[in-house]
């Protein structure tokens, strides 16, 4: 129940943080937090879940326009990844806490509009899922499966945004 409380908790915020979200949308949003969260008490959701990926859509075949902060932001998390030391189960919830603080910056920031915008919030939602269980990892070696995730998340981001 805990965790649930967290994840809606990290979801609202990121809801709030944008400036254009539809109620339709987050409630669409609460149910698949929910439903990731079943998931979790069968599988501790260490594998990558792609099925965002049957969610989101291109612009009529081209990738959507995303704000430069945003772009930033993802790109700013790779690197924190990429250029992480994480040997402890330590280093990786505080690898969690810094992601999580690079996102909270990309939603506050968040000025996209329309289609790109819900698109955006489709990708979105996995990658606040996926960093908050980082942020309460009990051992290195989720932690390690969770970041190969969170890193392969984050570079699909390049498959949709520009």
């Amino acid at each position: 129940m805990k965790r649930i409380t967290i994840l809606l908790a990290a979801i609202a915020l990121g809801l709030t943080g944008c400036r254009e979200t539809t109620k339709e949308h987050s409630t669409g949003v609460k149910a698949t937090s929910e439903t990731q969260e079943q998931k979790s008490h069968v599988e501790p959701a260490l594998t990558p879940d792609k099925s965002w990926t049957n969610e989101i859509v291109l612009n009529n075949g081209i990738k959507w326009s995303a704000n430069t902060e945003t772009t930033d932001g993802v790109r700013d998390m790779l690197k924190l990844i990429t250029d992480s030391k994480t040997k402890t189960t330590i280093d990786y919830k505080n690898l969690g806490e810094a992601l999580n603080n690079i996102k909270n910056t990309v939603v506050k920031e968040c000025t996209m509009k329309g289609a790109s915008h819900d698109n955006l919030h489709v990708w979105l939602h996995p990658l606040i899922e996926k960093i908050a269980l980082l942020q309460k990892v009990e051992n290195k070696k989720d932690g390690a499966q969770i970041t190969s995730n969170l890193k392969e998340h984050l570079e699909a981001y390049y498959d949709y945004f520009e």
